[in-house]
């Protein structure tokens, strides 16, 4: 029997918990999960996914701590994996407390949120660590503590972010891979490998989905369909928005398509009444990922020095609406 691949998952929120199945399904994995607001639910009863695609689980991870300060208390086998499935707001602050769970030169660092640069912080503070980053379309929602709802959206883009040991690092990353999609896991999930150029292009692109369907949903209340039916304004409004980001994309030198803007409103005009993860924070007085979405797209046309009117606007009014949180 080969031996575990202990694996430390950090966000049990509604994609941390989607995440906690796939890996907790696999039988090579000990999972430990680091659960805050759920954590009586969760230790208590396990995880419940209501899956389109999975149907129906609850399971219990190996183990369930409240906080990171119990990895140093009652210490674990180092994890060969630290997965970081937690909303991308203070990443700062994080990666500064995963510490007690990273082993130098062996721990594989996941990132598996939204935004653009989100795997900086890491790499300053764990020279010696290979990071996986991964882009992902997941529809899933938390109702109550310890119970997901997941749609039949999913998929995952995978990747390396700059490999510091390539032989090392794409071990890591086929081990990792192998765990989420093998025969060997009953609940294997859609996987696409790209090259690391490749993967950091498509971190680009959900950033464009995020900087238009999240804010635009947020700042109107309505659904993505609403929104668009709205006025005769709000698809054109829409378009300049996704316009200006490309535009920083290209002068930051991603070539990121034109052609995407048209996709993108074609495949959200197909899905329905779709709501977005950060109208539902707003909604929940839960505070939103501006900073690694909208708030990277700005500072970046700052930087290369790209006008974007419709960007600043809308990154001014949400982080007005974000610091309501928990003054309402």
């Amino acid at each position: 029997m080969s031996e575990k691949i202990e694996v430390l998952l950090f966000g049990l929120g509604a994609i941390g918990s989607f995440y906690a199945f796939i890996l907790h399904s696999c039988p090579r994995v000990r999972l430990t999960v680091v659960a805050r607001s759920n954590y009586s639910a969760v230790k208590e009863n396990g995880i419940l996914l209501k899956s389109a695609n999975h149907g129906e689980h609850r399971f219990h991870p190996d183990r369930v701590i409240h906080s990171l300060s119990e990895l140093t208390s009652s210490p674990s086998p180092p994890f060969d994996y630290v997965v970081c499935t937690n909303k991308a707001i203070d990443v700062d602050d994080v990666a500064r407390s995963l510490a007690p769970a990273i082993t130098a030169e062996k721990t594989t660092i996941v990132i598996i949120q939204n935004g653009v640069g989100n795997e900086e912080p890491f790499r300053r503070l764990y020279p010696g660590n290979e990071i996986v980053s991964c882009v992902t379309w997941v529809g899933a929602h938390q109702p109550t503590p310890g119970t997901t709802t997941h749609t039949t959206s999913e998929a995952t883009q995978i990747g390396l972010y700059q490999p510091i040991n390539p032989a090392q690092a794409e071990s890591a990353l086929s081990t990792l891979i192998t765990i989420l999609r093998a025969p060997a896991n009953p609940h294997p999930t859609p996987l696409t490998p790209l090259s690391p150029a490749a993967l950091q292009l498509t971190r680009w692109e959900k950033l464009m989905w995020n900087c238009a369907w999240n804010t635009l949903t947020t700042l109107t209340a309505q659904d993505c369909q609403a929104w668009l039916q709205s006025s005769e304004d709000a698809l054109p409004l829409t378009r300049r928005l996704m316009r200006e980001v490309v535009a920083v994309a290209h002068a930051s030198g991603v070539e990121l398509p034109e052609t995407l803007i048209d996709a993108q409103i074609a495949k959200m005009q197909g899905l329905g009444p779709v709501r977005t993860s950060m109208q539902t924070d707003r909604e929940m007085g839960r505070r939103m990922e501006v900073e690694v979405i909208i708030g990277v797209a700005v500072k970046g046309a700052r930087r290369v020095g790209v006008e974007v009117p419709v960007l600043e606007t809308v990154y001014a009014l949400i982080r007005a609406v974000d610091s309501l949180v928990g003054k309402l």
